[in-house]
């Protein structure tokens, strides 16, 4: 027979085995959660953010971190993004571009919400943005900077926001590409059909909702007449679309400005403009685009009026298109310097010839997924179109030493050619 004191002990031996059974299995019940649930809600325990990297051979690469660790619906975020070079040093100088040195770009994972912010640089060269998320679930964030001597570079955060998230709205093509939000009516067209790798002209009619007579009263936002941001919808495709510079569609007067096509234009160039881009007597806002794949995509146009933003979204279906022969980058002329044109870049970027000589330069753009529709040679006033998948040659005998440099059309990408004596 076992003593009284024996047997107290024996139950509370019993006792605290199980507490420890079922502390455990709660404890991993709580860790399977975490890992199911990410990707769709959070817990307090589970990392809030993930890295997607859009280009992993970018020589820069920003950082998030959001105080409190925990992003909670409703509750006040503040968001510090840092950049990175590949040493892992701070970067602080970077390219002013259209006014901001960074661009972010906040959408719920449905493209059903959308944000246009840009954080504040700190003395430490950080970039903090305080922030209030309104729903739970998933959001991502698309930083946009370029470094100083660097191409513009986009990284995207995805963020897991704690609390009660909305319904998903699904992703569906308009049939109709004419939209009216705040008074404005806007209306998309394309001068041509949308298929990937296709250059194409995005014109955006603007009228006044209430008299349906062209708008003469819009005001530059961020140096420009309109800005357009497309996300494809499976979301891995970022193009950040800015207005054209052009003699036809802006006339008369002076704003500072400048365009580009998911890469950053590094320069405000004054950009000639009349009644907001009036075209004849229609308010026509053209921007150049070139979808890189196939699917649904998602715009959203950010036009200024009398003091507010006014965001109209449009979501377009894109076609496959022909394949790109491969043929063509290796029709180079005997002699030739050959530059082959990708979203890295010129490659090479610099080139060196003799003064006095006839060179034969080759462009080669290789994909669709960069900015340089045209190259461009402004001190010998050349300029040609640079379609995907062809070669372009351009033939020049400079008379002086000296640099001569070369850009995409949209200032962007840029390289230079070497002048030397014989």
């Amino acid at each position: 027979m076992l003593s009284r004191n024996t047997k107290i002990l024996l139950v509370i031996a019993i006792v605290s085995l199980l507490a420890l059974a079922v502390a455990c299995n709660t404890a991993t019940r709580s860790a399977t959660t975490n890992q199911s649930n990410n990707g769709t809600q959070t817990s307090s325990k589970s990392e809030p953010i993930t890295v997607v990297e859009l280009d992993p051979t970018a020589e820069y690469r920003a950082e998030i971190k959001a105080e409190p660790a925990e992003i909670k619906a409703g509750e006040q975020t503040n968001l510090i993004f840092t950049v990175k070079n590949k040493q892992g040093a701070v970067v602080k100088d970077l390219q002013v571009v259209h006014e901001k040195l960074m661009h972010l770009l906040i959408v719920s994972q449905d493209l059903a919400d959308f944000d246009h912010q840009h954080p504040d640089l700190q003395p430490d060269g950080s970039f903090k943005l305080d922030y209030k998320f309104m729903s739970g679930g998933k959001y991502l964030l698309y930083t946009d900077f370029t470094p100083q001597g660097a191409h513009q570079i986009v990284d995207r955060f995805d963020v897991f926001v704690a609390g009660k998230a909305r319904q998903s709205i699904p992703l569906t093509e308009d049939k109709e590409l004419t939209k009216t939000v705040d008074g404005l009516n806007v209306t998309m067209t394309a001068d041509k059909p949308l298929k990937v790798g296709e250059e194409l002209m995005l014109n955006f009619a603007v009228k006044d909702a209430q008299t349906n007579l062209p708008v003469t009263d819009l005001q530059p936002y961020l140096g420009a007449l309109a800005h357009f941001v497309v996300i494809s919808e499976d979301t891995t495709k970022y193009l950040h679309v800015h207005p054209m510079e052009s003699s036809e569609t802006m006339k008369g007067s002076k704003m500072s400005g400048m365009n580009h096509n998911s890469m950053g234009d590094m320069k405000h160039d004054e950009m000639p403009m009349g009644k907001n881009g009036m075209k004849g007597d229609k308010p026509i806002i053209s921007a150049h685009a070139t979808f890189p794949k196939a699917g649904l995509y998602k715009l959203w146009a950010q036009f200024q009026r009398g003091g507010k933003v006014i965001v109209t979204a449009f979501v377009v279906r894109v076609a496959e298109s022909e394949k790109i022969t491969e043929r063509e980058k290796d029709n180079v002329p005997s002699h030739a310097l050959k530059v082959t044109v990708s979203k890295n870049g010129f490659e090479p970027s610099t080139l060196t010839v003799k003064k006095g000589q006839t060179v034969k330069l080759v462009f080669y753009r290789s994909d669709s997924e960069n900015c340089a529709s045209e190259i461009v040679l402004p001190s010998l006033n050349v300029k040609k179109k640079l379609p995907v998948g062809k070669t372009v040659v351009i033939e020049i005998k400079p008379e002086k030493t000296g640099d001569l440099n070369f850009a995409c059309g949209m200032g962007m990408m840029k390289g230079k050619i070497v002048i030397a004596e014989n």
